[in-house]
């Protein structure tokens, strides 16, 4: 029988140290990947996973969780105060004055969560998205099953998921809570049912421009600083100009500039679907105008957005 020499495999995977009283080296050698391939669209659900979790901070560092769950926890307290004015009302019975004198009401409620909703977007979008671009791991991802607008649709509908739970959360908090303290349960149910379809509408109507435009805008830069003021910038100047325009020049023409705000445009749908009074922040206008331009918003910042990843470097 031959001896094995020092440092050649000695037929078992082992490798012979020369010179070594102690300790081996094992030839591990690399091995084909042999358990089942998923394929593109759980490459897509698992992207989409991901990127709700982290859009709440969720299995990342303690200091992640601040920002979004702090301003989840903001615009929910409105519809605590509104479950703590129907359970006064239950015990009181003076359920319907209480109800019309309450400032916290399904069709109100936008306008209690606009900013925060802002600044939530803001604030998320650029978590999403910029550090993929800056630590060019882009290349990465497309270099298998998912493709560049499977990214971006994915990215974009996690932090639409995100902003749904964070304006439907707390109104269907206040559909069970005013129901259960309620004396009367199925005429409660009965009273707010109607309001859910405008509110479920008004919700994704909501989460979708929201979600696509700061998707769109952090897309083009790998800083998140700058992403996130560009975000805000977006959201805040053009209602300012709006209002300015409308004691400089002609209303009707300011009017036109509401369209151009989205922040003002979703004011504009919330009455739309509720039968408002057009809000002192939105310049009349024509209210079924602000659906379709909350809709031609959400295709134009989609298509900006499949575009510039279309044409990232990775």
């Amino acid at each position: 029988m031959t001896a094995t020499p020092a440092g050649v495999p000695d037929g078992t995977g082992q490798i012979v140290a020369a010179g070594s009283a102690s300790g081996s080296i094992y030839d591990l050698g690399y091995r084909r990947y042999t358990g089942p391939r998923l394929g593109r669209r759980h490459a897509v659900a698992a992207l989409l996973r991901h990127g709700i979790r982290s859009a709440y901070g969720l299995g990342r560092p303690g200091r992640t969780k601040i920002i979004p769950m702090g301003l989840a926890v903001l615009a929910a307290l409105p519809a605590v105060v509104a479950l703590g004015v129907a359970a006064l009302a239950s015990q009181t019975g003076a359920t319907n004055q209480l109800d019309e004198a309450s400032p916290i009401r399904y069709e109100t409620y936008w306008q209690a969560i606009a900013q925060l909703l802002a600044l939530f977007v803001a604030a998320q979008a650029p978590e999403l998205i910029t550090r993929d671009i800056r630590w060019r791991v882009l290349a990465l991802y497309f270099t298998r099953a998912l493709r560049r607008d499977d990214y971006a649709l994915a990215k974009v509908g996690a932090l639409i998921v995100a902003l749904v739970v964070f304006i439907l959360g707390p109104q269907l908090l206040i559909f069970v809570g005013r129901s259960l303290v309620s004396s009367d349960i199925p005429g409660s149910i009965s009273k707010d049912l109607p309001k859910l379809p405008p509110v479920i509408v008004q919700t994704g109507l909501a989460a979708c421009l929201l979600a696509a435009l700061g998707v769109a805008i952090a897309s083009f830069t790998p800083r998140r600083a700058y992403a996130t003021v560009a975000i805000i910038a977006v959201f805040t100047v053009p209602p300012i100009v709006t209002a300015a325009a409308a004691r400089i020049i002609d209303r009707d023409l300011a009017s036109l500039l509401t369209l151009l705000s989205p922040i003002d445009i979703l004011d504009g749908t919330n009455a739309y679907l509720f039968g408002l009074e057009v809000p002192d922040t939105v310049i009349r206008v024509d209210l079924w105008w602000y659906p379709i331009a909350a809709l031609v918003w959400i295709v134009v910042a989609l298509g900006v957005m499949l575009w510039r990843y279309r044409r990232i470097e990775p």
